[in-house]
Parts: C-alpha cells; sequence; structure tokens
C-alpha cells in the first residue's frame, strides 16, 4: 500500500476545495496575538471529571480546554485576540538522568509542553479541563498544577500523522475521518498522540511532523495538507 495516497484521493491527503478551512473555534475566526500575556496556573483534570455530560462528549476527543470563566474576563481584559490558543507547561519531578559518579549537579525537573484553543469556559474556578491524551502527553496526573499561557502559531500547511494501530485500515475514508475529527481541534503539536473517535471506537494517532516547523501550527481555517505514514504494525503484503 502506497502510504503517501493513503486516503485514495489522489492528491497526497490534501484536504479537497478549502482543505481544512471550513472549521474554526466557536471563537472566531483567525487573529493576532495582543502583546499583553495571559499566564496563569491550574489544577488540571481529565474532561472524562466533569459533571456535564455535554462538555464530557464534546472535548473528550478534541483538541481543546475547559478553563473557568474568570479566565475569559481575564482574557477579554488583555485584549487577547481570536483564536485564543494556549501553551501548556508542565514541571514533572526531577528524573535520575545523571550518570553515576556525575557531581554536575543534581538532577533537573522535564518540562512537557503541548499546544491547545479553549471550548469553554465553564470550569470551577481554579481549575482547567483537558482531554485524556493531553494530560497523557503532558504526563500529569489528575489535580496536577499546570502553566497556561496564551500563544501565537503559524498557521499550518502540513502535517504527517502515524496512526497507532493497524484498525485504522478498517476506515472507508480515513481522510473524511480526520478531517471532521480535526474540527475539534485549533493547534497540533509535533511529538504528540491525540486520539479521535469514529462509529464508537477510539484511534491513537501521532503527530509526526508539522510545518512550518516550530512548538506546533495553528490549524484554525487554513489549507491543511495531510501525509500518512504506515500505521504501526502494518506489515507489506
Amino acid at each position: 500500500m502506497d502510504f503517501s495516497d493513503f486516503d485514495g484521493t489522489g492528491n497526497n491527503g490534501r484536504a479537497a476545495s478549502g482543505g481544512f478551512g471550513g472549521f474554526h473555534s466557536w471563537l472566531g475566526g483567525p487573529g493576532m496575538l495582543s502583546n499583553q500575556t495571559f499566564e496563569e496556573h491550574f489544577r488540571c483534570y481529565p474532561v472524562i471529571m466533569m459533571d456535564s455530560p455535554q462538555a464530557r462528549d464534546n472535548a473528550s476527543y478534541g483538541g481543546k480546554l475547559i478553563l473557568p470563566p474568570s479566565a475569559l474576563d481575564k482574557l477579554t481584559r488583555l485584549n487577547i485576540m481570536y483564536p485564543m490558543l494556549f501553551e501548556l507547561e508542565a514541571e514533572l519531578p526531577p528524573t535520575a538522568a545523571s550518570a553515576p559518579g556525575d557531581q554536575s549537579g543534581p538532577p533537573l525537573p522535564t518540562v512537557r509542553r503541548t499546544n491547545a484553543g479553549v471550548l469553554e469556559f465553564t470550569a470551577e474556578e481554579g481549575r482547567a479541563y483537558l482531554p485524556q491524551w493531553m494530560m497523557q502527553s503532558l504526563g500529569i496526573e489528575p489535580g496536577a498544577i499546570v502553566k497556561i499561557t496564551n500563544t501565537s502559531l503559524p498557521l499550518g500547511r502540513f502535517v504527517k500523522i502515524q496512526p497507532q494501530s493497524v484498525d485504522f485500515l478498517d476506515i472507508s475514508d480515513p481522510r473524511a475521518v480526520l478531517e471532521n475529527a480535526l474540527r475539534h481541534f485549533a493547534t497540533l503539536t509535533e511529538g504528540d498522540t491525540i486520539t479521535i473517535s469514529y462509529n464508537a471506537k477510539l484511534y491513537d494517532i501521532k503527530v509526526l511532523e508539522t510545518k512550518p516547523a516550530g512548538k506546533g501550527i495553528c490549524i484554525v481555517e487554513t489549507d491543511l495538507e495531510v501525509d500518512f505514514a504506515a500505521p504501526v504494525g502494518y506489515v507489506e503484503p
């Protein structure tokens, strides 16, 4: 199977007519970063722990946060422009990274980062709710404190992804399924493994490469070319 044409469209996975440009956050279309900065620390929990079933359904398999109402108040006062994009930074406990006998100093904490959009502002004060895959990407447990800062990301032109199971091959039109799933995302970050839902089944998909290269891309209102790598476990017939 030639995975450069995984979707069978003959266009290397490029979305037809306008690409992924038809989807965007309810907060609005692309905008520019304010010269002021929103930076707060929140205790983060997986979306599944929210009381609202609707919020759980909307946010579990996307790439957007749920923040408290006070965050919207502050973002508005700071004149943060749309779409509101955020960098999440989690500092994990130090690991024994130094070799035995290394006297260079104590081990340093590990910092993990990813990016996200925002879905709504209905969380309890002091809390933020994240999709489970994002919790795993940051390496955190429920209740961990994460620094959330507004950010600006370039509009994405290209992404290369890899399904983490050959089960993804059972989908008859993977390009259409992926396009629909990415409507629930505002950003993609290289190295993340996102989770999408289709026909009551979950699929993990790793982001192998993004263009422009960097800390992440915005996929709100942009033509996005998608390239598929062979799924993990795939054996050429």
